[in-house]
């Protein structure tokens, strides 16, 4: 049986947002959210279109008893405010008003609905309930018609020079997630309003940055740059490159065989405090992000662009109007066209598609003469430049390894691999990098990938028995890479040589490890 931790960042559907862009604002039924009780009493808020908003009237809310129907009467709501929402894809103003119920009235009814109604309208536009006077709490809740569900997130809209009102993006981070729209290239958003957590989505003409709150540790930056978190701001920068730098990296492009079909971005994020500022540049975790495509093509990838030239690409879920792009470092990015790749020794090969998807993305590259030699082994420095490609990892530090030297084709990627944890060498202080890679070494390898992208395979003793139990030659398997073999067989990432062998100590060939590869990016959703 399978038991997957789901994957540590949870984002907004950027798709919606653009969508939510172009629809025009309308009204739509009022709702409520944010509904709690404690001992008998209940606090809530609704909200209420500021199209259709009377400000010469107060705001009721009526009670009900369970049954909806026995009207009990009303409680009047306290004004809070004016926010910007995004609800049912459209983007609108709405009109805030708190309310509660004291233990005490009604005090006969365990059970209460809410109903909100236009002035002069005879049927409610929200209804929330039956709610239960005896909740300790509930989360932020929305309900209109019929009930509720999660929102999609509240926009805030930054003022032009890149301030975000403090309070407003704290109320709309109550639902876990926030959008910031921006009109410029930078959002500045108030430390103390991102204590509670959640992701916050920066919304520009070039694209979105879905930034996870949990990677920041505010405490810790505002004790470095010597203020309080009232002091701190956290700026997000999306901006397209300009001038020389702007024609360096479309040189490095059209070295790299590409074509750019979208701005050329770069991503910061930065701690500011006054005239001091920490960037930020690598996260523990892929940071989604997506691009505005300004022309079409037929193998579209991201890739980051780094200050030497260097083209690297990065795990790309192309789509309509956009790609989304995953990664954990701020850089400069942008969306190129491959000019497609084939490989004459691949006709009627059962790899031909795995093979030409990642040639097509930058990940693997072709031995020469236009083949690819499928049936080649793979070394161990092969196999890891495969996996830091697939995840567009990158090294800040060399490898710590006797045999892997600075000047071998591989360094960077061995060292990247050994960074991120994917791998440790042979217990010698080695690496091994021109040995041909077993079987078992590659599901290791993969499985950690896996992890690394957010999808950890966690089996039990019983489960890790129970899936290397039907192979005749389990017992070939060294003790180091049990778990992780057997993750990866129950991942569908590692499959058997025949219907009872797993041949783990088996060399691997070129073609096997570019299925794998295609394998860990299906697992995680980034291809």
């Amino acid at each position: 049986m399978k038991a997957v931790i789901q994957r540590k960042t949870a984002g907004l559907l950027a798709l919606m947002m653009a969508m939510s862009l172009l629809l025009p604002i309308v009204s739509y039924a009022a709702g409520f959210r944010d509904v709690t009780a404690n001992n008998g009493s209940v606090t809530g808020t609704v909200y209420i279109p500021k199209s259709v908003y009377d400000p010469n009237q107060g705001v009721v809310i009526h009670v009900y008893a369970p049954d909806g129907e026995t009207y009990l009467g009303v409680v009047n709501g306290v004004y809070k405010g004016v926010y910007q929402g995004v609800y049912n894809s459209t983007i609108t103003d709405v009109v805030y008003y708190d309310f509660s119920v004291d233990s005490a009235t009604w005090s006969t009814y365990t059970s209460l609905v809410f109903k909100y109604f236009y002035p002069g309208s005879n049927t409610a536009d929200a209804v929330y309930g039956p709610y239960s006077r005896n909740y300790a709490s509930v989360p932020p809740f929305f309900g209109g018609i019929g009930g509720g569900g999660t929102p999609s997130g509240e926009a805030v809209k930054a003022n032009p020079d890149g301030t975000v009102n403090a309070d407003a993006l704290k109320r709309a981070l109550q639902s876990g997630s926030a959008i910031v729209e921006i009109s410029g290239e930078v959002a500045k958003l108030p430390a103390s309003a991102l204590t509670a957590g959640g992701v916050v989505t920066i919304v520009s003409d070039l694209g979105t940055y879905e930034l996870p709150l949990n990677e920041l540790n505010l405490e810790a930056l505002a004790q470095e740059l010597g203020v309080g978190l009232d002091n701190l701001y956290i700026t997000v920068t999306i901006a397209e490159l300009q001038g020389a730098a702007k024609e360096k990296a479309e040189q490095a492009i059209q070295a790299a065989g590409g074509t750019a079909v979208s701005k050329i971005v770069d991503f910061k994020v930065e701690a500011v405090a006054g005239d001091k500022s920490i960037e930020i540049k690598k996260f523990g975790t892929f940071v989604k992000r997506t691009l505005v495509k300004t022309g079409e093509g037929d193998n579209i990838v991201a890739v980051r662009i780094s200050e030497d030239g260097t083209v690297t690409p990065v795990p790309t879920k192309d789509g309509d109007g956009e790609a989304e792009l995953y990664s954990n470092t701020n850089s400069v990015y942008a969306l190129i066209d491959v000019a497609p790749k084939s490989f004459a020794d691949l006709v009627n090969h059962w790899a031909v598609k795995d093979i030409t998807t990642l040639a097509n993305k930058l990940i693997v590259n072709g031995t020469g003469a236009g083949k690819f030699e499928p049936a080649r082994n793979i070394t161990r420095a092969e196999f890891a430049a495969m996996i830091v490609r697939a995840l567009g990892l990158q090294a800040t530090e060399a490898a710590d390894f006797s045999d892997v030297p600075a000047t071998a084709w591989y360094a960077d990627e061995v060292a990247a691999a050994a960074e991120f944890g994917i791998v440790k060498g042979d217990g010698t202080g080695k690496f091994r990098p021109t040995d041909t890679i077993t079987r078992q070494e590659m599901a290791v390898m993969v499985i950690r990938a896996q992890a690394l992208a957010g999808e950890e395979v966690v089996l039990s003793n019983a489960e890790i028995a129970a899936v290397l139990g039907g192979f005749s030659d389990a017992g070939q398997i060294g003790s180091w890479a049990r778990a992780e073999l057997a993750a990866a067989i129950d991942a569908g990432i590692v499959k058997g040589t025949s219907n009872n062998t797993v041949s783990p100590t088996a060399t691997a060939t070129r073609a096997e490890a570019a299925a794998m590869i295609i394998r860990v990016l299906s697992n995680v959703d980034f291809i």
